[in-house]
């Protein structure tokens, strides 16, 4: 899980990077969930968590929090049964 508080970037260490895309490569699946508070966001329901396939790990850096998300849930309101069967794919 990553947080983004200030922009867009979505910082992967050089590992994260690595692994997500090792991954790609031997078709096992992988994903990347990331906490946006977009800018002026002061409350709860403003945050979002947007959940990225690791295999678009070079997109995610290129483009942060713009890339499209396999999903985007509001924190506030989030559908953990649906956040589940999308990791469970």
């Amino acid at each position: 899980m990553k947080i983004v508080g200030r922009g867009y970037s979505v910082k992967l260490s050089p590992h994260q990077y690595a692994f997500h895309l090792k991954h790609a490569d031997l078709g096992c699946p992988s994903f990347i969930l990331v906490q946006y508070h977009p800018k002026g966001a002061t409350k709860t329901t403003e945050v979002e968590l947007l959940l990225y396939e690791g295999r678009v790990a070079r997109v995610l850096l290129e483009k942060g929090v713009r890339a499209t998300p396999v999903a985007s849930y509001k924190l506030s309101d989030v559908d953990w049964d649906d956040l589940t069967e999308k990791l469970s794919q």
